[in-house]
């Protein structure tokens, strides 16, 4: 009978798992990316404790309540930038019932898309949403109350209010001529003086 040393025997034992260590290695180095491993995780939202323009793609969140817009003019928070997510956690935008101001804008001569704006309270504004000249723009989970105008939507396309309510404004929703593919079918309305309304012309 022909036997097999301890040595042969830890060869035979051995030699297995290091060819599947290499396997291992071999796949798991085809799976990296070109130049290293990469972070994947995404930033972090930017702030926002106070009015201010945001003119630069990325994810926003308020940090608290507040408002603004002392004069007879003037926008609280203004969006002119494409690639934009504003998440309002729930706070509220507050004016003081001023002439000409809004609460929350968007808008861009140029245009802007892409757009998503949500869980925020906007009150107390001539406008307190106001969408113009944009694309692909998302409403959701938000509150305009007491205002002149709860949401307005000139010159834009591809806008969707949903799941969101319009409630004791002297108008709910307003969308002039020039918009198309505006769906504020889930819009929820309480105590407005005119729900909703097409055809006005742009503000000037």
């Amino acid at each position: 009978m022909v036997s097999i040393d301890s040595t042969n025997r830890k060869l035979l034992i051995v030699a297995p798992l290091v060819l599947l260590v290499v396997v291992a290695f071999a796949i798991n180095f085809v799976d990296l990316p070109l130049g290293g491993n990469h972070e994947t995780e995404s930033t972090p939202p930017k702030p926002v404790k106070h009015c201010q323009t945001i003119s630069k793609p990325g994810n926003y969140v308020l940090k608290g309540d507040f408002g603004g817009a002392t004069g007879l003019t003037g926008s609280c928070i203004v969006i002119n930038a494409s690639h934009v997510t504003l998440n309002g956690s729930g706070h509220s935008i507050e004016g003081r019932g001023v002439t000409d101001t809004t609460g929350l804008l968007v808008d861009n001569a140029s245009g802007v898309s892409d757009v998503t704006i949500h869980s925020v309270r906007v009150s107390r504004w001539n406008r307190a949403i106001h969408v113009s000249n944009a694309s692909s723009v998302t409403v959701r989970n938000v509150s305009a109350v007491r205002s002149t105008e709860g949401i307005t939507v000139w010159n834009s396309t591809n806008v969707t209010i949903e799941h969101s309510r319009a409630a004791r404004n002297l108008f709910g929703i307003l969308v002039d001529n020039r918009s198309e593919n505006v769906d504020y079918s889930t819009l929820h309305y309480h105590g407005n003086q005119l729900n909703s309304t097409r055809g006005r012309g742009q503000l000037s």
